[in-house]
C-alpha cells in the first residue's frame, strides 16, 4: 500500500484541456505538483495556474521529483506524441493517467501496454465518462441494485453538429469521431457490459461539413458472449431539429426486470411493468456536479484510491484494450462491409469469458466529497 501523501501528481502535457482537470483534481482534493510539456508557453500558462507546483523543461527531471507519485498523460493519442512518453514513464516505473484515447490504432495500444505489462506499472485510461456523477449512480442501478435484471439491449444516441474547421487535427484524421469521440461511450459500456463478441459499423463524413475531411459518424451494432445487443448511433453531422449533444446524449437499457432511461446531465428513470401498466421510478442527484470539471477529479481520485489499496483500477490501460480493440473492428467492418469478431482484433487476449469492465477493477472505492465550490 502506497501513502496518498506520496501519489502527488505531476502532469505531462499541459494543453488547454488540462485546465480542467485541474480544476477537477481542486474540487476533490487530488494534489498537483508538477508539470511538464515541451512548449514554453504551455509551462508559463502551468506556473501561473499552480504556483505551488514544480515546473519542469524535461520529462527526465519530472520523473526524478520526488514528489511525483504518478503521471497524468494529456498529450496527443498518435504514436509519435505519445507512444515514447508512456514508454519513458513505464521504464521509470512510475504509474500513470493516460487521456483517453489510449492510441490511434490497437497496435499502438497493444504495444504500449505491453511496455507497461514489462516494467510491473500500474496504468488507468481516463475513461472519464465512467466518472461523472451521473454514471456513478447509473452503475449503482445496474450493477449494484441489478434495476433491470441481466441486461438484453441498450441503445446510445448522439447527434449534434460537430466542426471545428480552424483546429489543427480535429476532424482532420481518418480515425476522429469513432476513435476520439465515440470513445467515451465505449468505455462507459466497456466498463457496464464488458467486450462486445462482435461489431458490424458504418462510418464516414457529411461532404459538406468543411471542418471534417474524413471521419465524421459512426453507426454500430455490437452482440455480446451473453447475447446481449447494443445499438449505437453517433454522428457530429446532424443539424436537424432534434439533437442529443455529447455531454447529454441518451442511453437506455432494457432487461428482464425493467428499463433505465439515463443522460449524464439529466437524470435517471427505471420503467417497470405491473401487469398492464408501467410505473417509473426516478433517480436524481446534485445537479450542480457535472461531467466538467466533476468528471476529471473523480477519476484522478479513483487511481489514487486504488494505487494506494495496492488495487487495480477501473478502466487499466490491459482492460482498455477491449475498448481499442472495439474501435479498430468498427473502422475495419465499415471499410470491408463486414461483421468483424473481436478475437480477430485481439487474438490470444481475446477472452469471451471476460465479463464486465466492472468486474476486473477497485469497485470498491468511496468517491470523496467536494472540498470546493469553483465559479
Amino acid at each position: 500500500m502506497t501513502p496518498d501523501s506520496e501519489l502527488g501528481i505531476g502532469q505531462v502535457g499541459l494543453g488547454s484541456i488540462t485546465g480542467a482537470h485541474r480544476q477537477g483534481y481542486r474540487l476533490y482534493g487530488q494534489p498537483v505538483v508538477a508539470g511538464y510539456d515541451p512548449n514554453p508557453a504551455a509551462r508559463a500558462r502551468f506556473a501561473e495556474e499552480e504556483p505551488d507546483a514544480t515546473v519542469h523543461e524535461t520529462l527526465e527531471s519530472l520523473l526524478a521529483d520526488p514528489r511525483v507519485g504518478l503521471v497524468d498523460i494529456a498529450t496527443p493519442h498518435h504514436r509519435p506524441t505519445r507512444l515514447p512518453v508512456v514508454q519513458q514513464i513505464a521504464d521509470a516505473g512510475v504509474p500513470m493517467l493516460i487521456q483517453k484515447p489510449l492510441a490511434y490504432s490497437y497496435e499502438d495500444a497493444l504495444e504500449m501496454v505491453q511496455a507497461i505489462e514489462r516494467n510491473g506499472v500500474t496504468a488507468m485510461v481516463n475513461q472519464n465518462m465512467c466518472f461523472t456523477p451521473g454514471s456513478l449512480r447509473l452503475v449503482d442501478a445496474l450493477m449494484k441494485d441489478r434495476v433491470v435484471g441481466r441486461p438484453d439491449f441498450a441503445q446510445v444516441t448522439v447527434q449534434y453538429v460537430f466542426d471545428l474547421p480552424d483546429h489543427p487535427w480535429f476532424g482532420k484524421d481518418d480515425r476522429w469521431w469513432t476513435g476520439a469521440l465515440t470513445v467515451h461511450h465505449f468505455g462507459l459500456l466497456q466498463l457496464l457490459f464488458g467486450p462486445p463478441e462482435t461489431v458490424y459499423a458504418v462510418t464516414g463524413r457529411d461532404e459538406t461539413q468543411p471542418g471534417v475531411t474524413i471521419d465524421g459518424y459512426g453507426h454500430l451494432l455490437l452482440r455480446y458472449p451473453s447475447g446481449m445487443s447494443v445499438a449505437i448511433t453517433s454522428t457530429g453531422t446532424y443539424y436537424g431539429t432534434d439533437p442529443v449533444p455529447h455531454g447529454n446524449e441518451k442511453l437506455w437499457i432494457q432487461g428482464p426486470e425493467g428499463i433505465v432511461d439515463w443522460r449524464p446531465e439529466g437524470g435517471l428513470a427505471v420503467s417497470r411493468r405491473s401487469g398492464a401498466e408501467f410505473e417509473v421510478t426516478r433517480v436524481d442527484w446534485d445537479r450542480e456536479r457535472r461531467w466538467f470539471p466533476d468528471a476529471f477529479g473523480l477519476t484522478m481520485a479513483h487511481f489514487r484510491q486504488a494505487l494506494a489499496a495496492g488495487r487495480e483500477p477501473l478502466c487499466s490501460a490491459q482492460d482498455n484494450l477491449h475498448v481499442m480493440a472495439l474501435i479498430e473492428a468498427a473502422y475495419r467492418s465499415s471499410a470491408e462491409n463486414r461483421v468483424v469478431p473481436l478475437a480477430e482484433i485481439m487474438g490470444d487476449r481475446w477472452n469471451p469469458g471476460y465479463g464486465t469492465g466492472w468486474s476486473h477493477g477497485f469497485g470498491e472505492w468511496v468517491a470523496p466529497e467536494v472540498l470546493e465550490v469553483t465559479a
